[in-house]
């Protein structure tokens, strides 16, 4: 029995992690009328904690024909852009699709890396989802698209910190010529 019990478990697990690294293709409707939606989506702000701690600039832009577009930019070059379309579903509700369209360079990058696009993706739809259902933004909710992300990245990961280890242990190296080289000049500090 506990061997079945473990097999529907694992099988269980992998199946919501497998949903959780997909971005909503169709969208998502809220109980949200249209024209709210758009007021509540244009003071929206990035999701939190995924950008890193480089700062960005965004500029948001809502149209009458039921777009929003965050656009983001890093020292004035533009990065990507988020883009919400807005479709009511009723009187009362709307149906909120996000893409995320790479600008100059970076388009290739989302495009060679679809792991880090999908979170990139998934952690907006989670931002829109917590302006319109009125709740704080729920970091757990992108975890397993974070996880796929950090795992496809692994060898980018470990090449930079080979770099800054290498970078490191030269900055060590010439510390230590310089203080041979100042100790047998009679330097002292």
């Amino acid at each position: 029995m506990k061997p079945l019990y473990l097999a529907v478990l694992l099988v269980g697990g992998i199946s919501v992690y497998l949903v959780g690294i997909r971005p909503n293709a169709e969208g998502t409707v809220y109980r949200v009328p249209i024209a709210q939606a758009r007021q509540d989506l244009t003071k929206a702000d990035l999701p939190p904690f995924v950008f890193g701690s480089q700062p960005l600039d965004v500029q948001v832009r809502g149209s009458i024909d039921s777009q929003i577009a965050w656009i983001v930019r890093r020292n004035g070059e533009e990065l990507f852009r988020y883009i919400a379309q807005l479709k009511a579903e009723g009187d009362a509700a709307t149906r909120v699709k996000v893409k995320l369209e790479g600008a100059g360079k970076y388009a290739q990058k989302l495009s060679d890396k679809p792991e880090i696009r999908d979170m990139y993706l998934i952690a907006m739809e989670e931002q829109v989802a917590a302006t319109l259902e009125r709740r704080p933004f729920e970091m757990t909710r992108i975890y397993p698209a974070m996880s796929a992300a950090t795992v496809a990245n692994m060898g980018a990961l470990r090449s930079s910190v080979d770099q800054a280890a290498a970078a490191s242990e030269q900055a060590a190296r010439k510390n230590i010529e310089k203080a041979y080289r100042d100790e047998a000049a009679g330097l002292r500090r």
